[in-house]
């Protein structure tokens, strides 16, 4: 049997394609399959030693030193 190998970057496109393809499902489906996405993610974050509260904090501290500023830093108005 040949084993499935899906980055965290993959399945992420995924979860986007799945909610865009659901969104006329009935909510209480929508809930369901969430839900048990929810608890995946946490049993396999628990079985790698990851703690999902300081990884989401992490992603937005990463994610906001890569977004864009509205008023430009001063480094970026001498480059």
């Amino acid at each position: 049997m040949s084993k499935l190998s899906v980055t965290l970057g993959e399945l992420k496109d995924l979860l986007l394609r799945f909610s865009w393809e659901r969104r006329d499902w009935p909510r209480e489906d929508v809930q369901r399959e969430f839900g048990a996405l929810v608890l995946y993610i946490m049993q396999q974050a628990d079985r790698l030693g990851v703690d999902l509260v300081t990884a989401g904090e992490a992603c937005v501290v990463h994610q906001s030193k890569n977004a864009p500023t509205l008023v430009p830093t001063k480094r970026e108005l001498d480059a």
